[in-house]
């Protein structure tokens, strides 16, 4: 099993490997996604990267957008 783990203001964040192609992102030990790593990374990085709700929310979209 590979984590990878990031103290931030809204707890903890982890990625976590669960198979072969999944990973799960959990904030505070509740997972919020499943994907690939890099799904995975790209969610780390929306959370991380904003102050702002709103900018964090714009960020989501904008990558889920991306990936349809």
């Amino acid at each position: 099993m590979h984590i990878i783990a990031m103290k931030t203001g809204k707890g903890v964040i982890v990625i976590q490997r669960l198979d072969e192609r999944r990973y799960a992102v959990t904030v505070g030990g509740i997972v919020r996604f499943v994907g690939t790593q890099e799904e995975c990374q790209q969610r780390v990085a929306v959370l991380t990267q904003k102050k702002d709700r709103t900018d964090q929310d714009e960020a989501l979209a904008r990558s889920v957008r991306r990936l349809r």
